[in-house]
């Protein structure tokens, strides 16, 4: 699941392999075998990777977020551009109309 996570954030972002292994500080090589499944990083290159990306741990692991179920492909690309290129008040106006579509939908 690791490694397919690092992948997708790469390619949705654009970035070559080189991009994040410099960026890391690592060889690309190394940063290849973690997306391949090969080897896993330590706990450090893990934290700089979800820093990176502004991604917790748990969603580089696969793991279900707090309400208790995954996010869908959908949401996750939702999600990976809200914050290319916004505003703090373009940022704020889309979780205004998030959350006035729940309550929209709750009616």
């Amino acid at each position: 699941m690791f490694g397919l996570k690092l992948t997708e954030l790469r390619k949705q972002r654009g970035l070559t392999q080189s991009d994040i292994a410099k960026a890391l500080g690592i060889a690309r090589t190394t940063y290849s075998s973690y997306e391949q499944g090969r080897r896993s990083p330590d706990v450090d290159i893990q934290n700089k990777i979800a820093d990176y990306f502004n991604v917790s741990l748990d969603y580089l692991h696969g793991r279900k977020g707090s309400e208790g179920h995954m996010l869908s492909d959908k949401q996750l690309r939702v999600a990976s551009h809200v914050d290319d290129d916004l505003s703090e008040e373009q940022i704020e106006e889309i979780v205004h109309y998030i959350e006035f579509m729940k309550i929209k939908q709750n009616m």
